[in-house]
């Protein structure tokens, strides 16, 4: 019976330590499964991180997208403007040509202006007076006209 009480002993003891064993692995277990279900927690959050940054890069790439078209079409509008600027520099240079000649062009006329008004003066207010002088004479008939035609007819013949 000293033998039984001492397995009977030795198997309550390895009882109590395969229970303490079963109750540290069911603690385990326990811990486990909360860090399991903090990790899952994390990893959905990580995915919809991952989704938001998934949709902001997509929607920063096509404003990317945009921003170089447009870019693109500002590039075409200042080489058009750099092209005008440039043939308008050309007119500028050809603008001073047309505007001394206008002023040229403006200086004869007044000069010319000048002439015509001293011009109609001196014709209303004659300074010469032998300048001209009236002939006086009378238109011959038609009747001796026709007479002298016939008359130098004559002679030719």
């Amino acid at each position: 019976m000293g033998r039984l009480n001492a397995i009977i002993n030795e198997a309550e003891a390895e009882r109590q330590r395969q229970k303490k064993e079963c109750e540290i692995v069911v603690s385990e277990r326990d811990i486990l499964g909360t860090q399991l279900i903090r990790r899952n927690e994390e990893l959905s959050l990580l995915y919809e991180k991952m989704r938001i940054l998934a949709s902001t890069l997509e929607k920063g790439e096509s404003q990317f997208v945009e921003r170089c078209k447009e870019s693109n079409k500002l590039k075409v509008e200042i080489r058009d403007l750099q092209q005008e600027v440039y043939s308008l520099r050309g007119s500028v240079s050809s603008m001073e040509t047309l505007r001394n000649e206008a002023f040229q062009l403006q200086r004869e006329l007044l000069q010319e202006r000048t002439k015509v008004r001293a011009l109609s003066e001196e014709l209303e207010n004659p300074m010469n007076v032998h300048r001209w002088r009236k002939l006086e004479g009378s238109d011959p008939a038609t009747f001796e006209l026709v007479q002298k035609i016939h008359i130098l007819q004559k002679r030719l013949i």
